[in-house]
Formats: structure tokens, C-alpha cells, sequence
């Protein structure tokens, strides 16, 4: 829980106690999350209980404990070694699983793009430090966003990165 009250600080720019739209928008966006204005209101509107808009610790602690639950299966099911870590190969594995062909070349750019010690493997902790903010609601969406973050918005049309 910890890890989520220093991220809820971090969000509440004002530090009026709560998070606004545009404080969940304003961190996204430091973070290369552009597209996700429909869903940071969903965010909201699901997890503000008393509807005041804004969401205080108990509401933001409710909604980050519901995506570490369900981006903990997802993690698990992107292990294929079950070793506690993804590497270049899983993310092969799983473009391969969505119809996709990634080069080896893309595949650690994906690992880069998690990977906080330079070990070129991600753990549970790096993978959801990755995922929390990003609105992304499952494994499809987070692929297409890393297919744009490597090529920009012609990845949609290729069938191989």
C-alpha cells in the first residue's frame, strides 16, 4: 500500500487530499499516455463512490488494488517460463499468440521500455510500475499501445514490427 500512497501524493498536485481528472490526465500524459481522455473519466465516474468527482485515497487505493489484481494474472499469463520474469522471448511469444510478428530488435525495446535495472528482464514490480497509470484494461490494448510507441500509429496497419 505503500507504494500506491506515494503515488497518490504524486498525483494530487494541488495536495487538496484528492485527484482530479486533470491531475490523473496531466500525470498520463508525463508518462507518453495521450489518448486516454474518455478513460480517465470512467476511472473516476467507477471509482468515486460519493460522486464529488475527485477521488480520495480510499477510492484511488480501491481502484489501484483492482488493476494490481488483474495485471498480476496478466503477468503471470505473459511468463511462459514461470520464472517471475518476462524477457524478449515472452514478448515474442505473445505478439505471435495476437496474429503479430516482432522482430527481436522490437521485442527488447518493449523490455526497455519496462526494465528499470538494465537486467533485460521485467519483474512483477517493473511490469506494474509500467501499467498502473496506463488505462489500458487488457493484454490487446497494452500490445496496441506498444506497437504505436514503436512506430507510431502505422503500426495498426503492419503485420510485422
Amino acid at each position: 500500500m505503500d507504494q500506491f500512497r506515494g503515488l497518490f501524493v504524486k498525483l494530487d498536485q494541488n495536495n487538496d487530499g484528492f485527484i482530479s481528472v486533470a491531475e490523473l490526465h496531466n500525470e498520463m500524459r508525463k508518462h507518453g499516455i495521450f489518448s486516454a481522455d474518455g478513460k480517465v473519466q470512467n476511472i473516476i465516474d467507477s471509482y468515486d463512490k460519493n460522486k464529488d468527482g475527485l477521488l480520495d485515497y480510499n477510492e484511488f487505493l480501491s481502484y489501484m488494488m483492482d488493476r494490481e489484481k488483474k495485471w498480476k494474472i496478466y503477468f503471470h499469463d505473459l511468463d511462459k517460463k514461470k520464472c517471475g520474469l518476462i524477457d524478449q522471448e515472452d514478448i515474442i511469444c505473445l505478439f505471435k499468440e495476437l496474429g503479430v510478428v516482432i522482430s527481436k530488435p522490437n521485442a527488447n525495446k518493449i523490455i526497455e521500455m519496462m526494465d528499470k535495472d538494465s537486467s533485460m528482464t521485467v519483474d512483477w514490480g517493473e511490469f506494474l510500475h509500467h501499467v498502473i497509470l496506463n488505462p489500458v484494461d487488457n493484454i490487446g490494448e497494452l500490445v496496441s499501445s506498444w506497437k504505436h510507441s514503436l512506430v507510431g500509429s502505422a503500426a495498426h496497419s503492419c503485420e510485422v514490427l
